[in-house]
């Protein structure tokens, strides 16, 4: 929609568009034998900053302005670092609800806007879902320049670019994909540029949004992305030739594409020995072993396979489990089922209170369940390894898969004992092998077989780190929803 040349109808345009909203100002300026007029939004424009550089500078100059062409004047001559040329209705309410002061001017069929944002964001602060030991602390922001510029400042390059969009017919958030020209796949740049592109929703919340909007309904239960507030994280994958989805009101960025061995890693195994990088990724592999396997095991040995266990030890189990009328499934499944609610209830709980309830909670009800018969006291010991192994990632996507997986061994072993578990886990796996995350092998560099990605999956080294040849084939043509 064009403009009108009056002004005082571009006026009643916008007030009609708003709603007559309260919290947009319309100041009127006399310059001379004309007028102009100020529109900005109260709860989003910062007031001392228009005063400040726009009126203040009109007022000095004062009768310098008379029989001057004020358009001209004022886009030339009053200091901003960010002005806009406007020339259509949608492009004003866009920028006027984005922080910007319009100023309107008769016989002009444009609008100029000024960007004079208030600071409604946090500042940079520690990172604290994914904790740093040795690396920087700092982590992603809500305002988009903010995290922008966090990745410029550690990738001083001309070689970062990205590519910009608005998505939501309602909040008009933009959407940026980064990447490493000349490392990164373009064609991938370009096809998932497209699909946001594409993307119709009237409101983007975050980065998942976009990622819900994109990826296929029917993916798997493990996450084929990897979503992370550390800059420094995005700047060590962008040189692996990945790409960056970032999103306006966000503090969190998702990594394209993934790789399932990406959740085995951490930050800051880049900064430490690589002998100290084997040891924790080992034992990140030993807990994610446990926590899937240890109650279905459990479970098979007990209901099926009593002759695997050594005598010794199955006469403490018979003893631990006199007196208990549940089934050692039933006992499994409401302990873990209680577990998950003191999780939950420790994730929810404002403040710092909630890890001590849990931890209280979790000694009470395992206590006093078996002091009460309920269950036994090897099945508070099989459920606390595993629950607690599962607490060993960051990522809250894997811990919810893990948590799904463990209860699907755990159906197969108490129908089919441990020959269940053995077919539970082999389907794992094959659905592993078989998923793709941006038309880029998931399960790589495992397979298909990478000699030289092995080297960083199982220990961090000097040769490996930020080739992109290592991770995954750039030249990969095949095509999947993310």
């Amino acid at each position: 929609m064009t403009l009108n040349k009056n002004r005082e109808k571009n006026i009643k345009e916008i007030k009609n568009k708003t709603g007559n909203a309260s919290d947009i100002t319309y100041k009127n300026y006399p310059v001379d034998n004309k007028i102009i007029t100020f529109i900005y939004a109260n709860t989003v424009s910062s007031q001392s900053d228009i005063n400040d550089f726009i009126l203040r500078r009109l007022d000095e100059e004062g009768n310098n302005l008379k029989n001057k062409d004020l358009f001209s004047y004022i886009k030339n001559y009053v200091p901003n670092n960010s002005l806009v040329e406007i020339k259509t209705m949608n492009d004003a309410l866009y920028y006027l609800l984005n922080g910007f002061t319009l100023i309107l001017f008769d016989d002009e069929i444009r609008i100029l806007a000024f960007e004079n944002k208030a600071k409604l964001h946090s500042d940079v602060q520690r990172s604290e879902n994914e904790k740093s030991l040795k690396g920087p602390t700092d982590a992603f922001t809500e305002n988009y320049q903010t995290n922008t510029g966090m990745l410029r400042r550690r990738l001083k390059t001309e070689e970062l670019w990205f590519k910009e969009t608005v998505v939501g017919s309602k909040s008009k958030t933009k959407v940026s994909l980064f990447y490493l020209n000349g490392v990164c796949d373009e064609k991938l740049v370009n096809d998932i540029y497209e699909k946001i592109k594409n993307i119709d929703i009237p409101y983007v919340g975050n980065s998942n949004y976009i990622l819900d909007a994109i990826s296929n309904p029917n993916r798997s239960i493990f996450p084929t992305n990897l979503v992370t507030e550390r800059p420094d994280l995005a700047c060590q994958m962008l040189l692996e030739g990945r790409i960056v989805l970032m999103v306006e009101n966000s503090n969190e960025v998702i990594i394209l594409p993934c790789m399932f061995i990406d959740f085995f890693k951490n930050p800051d195994d880049y900064y430490e020995k690589s002998l100290n990088v084997f040891a924790n990724r080992v034992i990140r592999i030993v807990a994610m072993a446990l926590a899937l396997l240890t109650p279905a095991v459990y479970i098979s040995l007990m209901a099926y396979n009593l002759e695997a266990i050594p005598s010794g030890l199955l006469i403490n189990f018979s003893i631990q489990r006199d007196g208990v009328p549940f089934s050692s499934v039933f006992e499994i499944l409401v302990m873990s089922f209680m577990f998950q609610i003191l999780r939950e209830s420790d994730m929810r709980f404002p403040g710092k209170g909630g890890s001590s309830i849990s931890i209280v909670g979790a000694l009470v009800l395992g206590q006093a369940a078996v002091e009460a018969g309920i269950v036994s006291p090897i099945t508070i010991i099989i459920v606390g390894i595993s629950s607690v192994a599962s607490l060993a990632f960051s990522s809250i996507e894997l811990i919810n898969s893990i948590r799904w997986w463990q209860l699907i061994l755990i159906i197969l072993a108490s129908l089919f004992g441990f020959i269940g578990v053995m077919f539970g886990g082999i389907i794992m796996v094959a659905l592993l092998v078989s998923r793709r995350s941006c038309g880029k092998p998931y399960f790589s560099p495992f397979e298909p077989f990478n000699k030289k990605g092995q080297k960083d999956a199982i220990i961090s080294t000097n040769s490996f780190k930020f080739n992109p040849s290592n991770v995954f084939d750039k030249e990969d043509k095949d095509e999947e929803n993310i």
